[in-house]
């Protein structure tokens, strides 16, 4: 007997045209390592009003909504993506300090940010000069450099869109471990972030900036398309160590490969697909596993629909 063929996928609904989205845009415009296919909406809100307009819309017919930032810790599928996935970059782009404190908006790059500080004579902020990200992606991951230094340990409050609703969430009510917050993946978009800074001299501010971005170009390849740190460093240990003492330097599948400059960045040549990054991060998890009994943990996220891929399955 012939097996029944599986239901077809309902047709995605036409978003009224007020909302400003378009359809199948190319994830790759906005993710850092330029891969991913299309977004079946996508859009610029203006302001807040128009972000919770698109938010209904979305929860009315039930599409899954998505924030992109930078695009710096996101792999999209080739396939794309079935949601309506938003720029925040008119509605959420602004700076505003009031003494050691500043408001930042989600969509506020990092280094960006960072020497607008110095700017002011404030401190604090200098780790994130090399980070390529937004502060909206950054407070979902606790974003960070290796000697510790992360955004989570100067947040005060962030504003949020819950439900149609702009909410002000304490610091306390926000749990923040290693490159993990309680953002990630609870149905709020993050508007904006309250930091607490330091009082610092502008010159050793910029200073130590130089610093860290001389060694992040010396050290990681930066010049090329990537995800940034792939695999979060288990407990006591470093991810690129690992990587590195199994010998995966320099391993590819396709057009895409891990760095020979540091070995938790996988970089490609402008021929890759997504699926090569995907069969590169599970071949060094294979590796790693097998020498050191070590199941590496990605820390970039995945955008697709359908299974997980095997490197992000738990």
């Amino acid at each position: 007997m012939t097996a029944p063929m599986p239901p077809s996928p309902s047709p995605l609904p036409e978003a009224p045209p007020e909302l400003g989205l378009v359809r199948d845009e190319p994830m790759a415009r906005h993710t850092y390592i330029r891969l991913g296919g299309p977004a079946a909406y996508f859009g610029v809100p203006e302001d807040l009003d128009a972000v919770a307009r698109i938010a209904a819309w979305a929860r009315d017919v039930d599409v899954p909504l998505r924030v992109v930032g930078g695009g710096s810790n996101l792999l999209v599928a080739d396939e794309g993506v079935q949601a309506v996935v938003l720029s925040l970059r008119h509605a959420c782009g602004t700076i505003a300090f009031d003494g050691t404190e500043v408001t930042a908006g989600a969509a506020v790059m990092l280094p960006a940010l960072a020497r607008q500080a110095a700017e002011h004579d404030l401190g604090g902020l200098e780790f994130a000069i090399g980070i390529p990200g937004t502060v909206g992606g950054a407070l979902q991951t606790n974003a960070g450099i290796g000697d510790g230094r992360c955004i989570g340990d100067l947040v005060q409050s962030v504003e949020v869109l819950r439900d149609g609703q702009c909410l002000t969430v304490p610091r306390e009510e926000i749990s923040i471990d290693y490159r993990i917050t309680s953002l990630r993946g609870s149905g709020d978009i993050v508007l904006a972030a309250r930091l607490l800074l330091t009082l610092r001299p502008r010159a050793e501010c910029e200073a130590e900036s130089r610093a860290l971005l001389e060694t992040r170009q010396r050290t990681q390849p930066t010049a090329d398309p990537n995800n940034g740190s792939v695999f979060s460093n288990p407990p006591d240990d470093h991810a690129g160590r690992l990587i590195e003492a199994a010998g995966c330097k320099g391993l590819a599948v396709g057009g895409a490969s891990v760095s020979t400059l540091h070995a938790n960045f996988i970089v490609h040549d402008g021929n890759a697909s997504t699926a090569h990054v995907v069969g590169v991060m599970a071949a060094v998890q294979r590796r790693v596993m097998e020498q050191f009994g070590v199941r590496l943990v990605p820390e970039v996220e995945w955008w697709g629909d359908g299974p997980l891929p095997s490197p992000f399955q738990t």
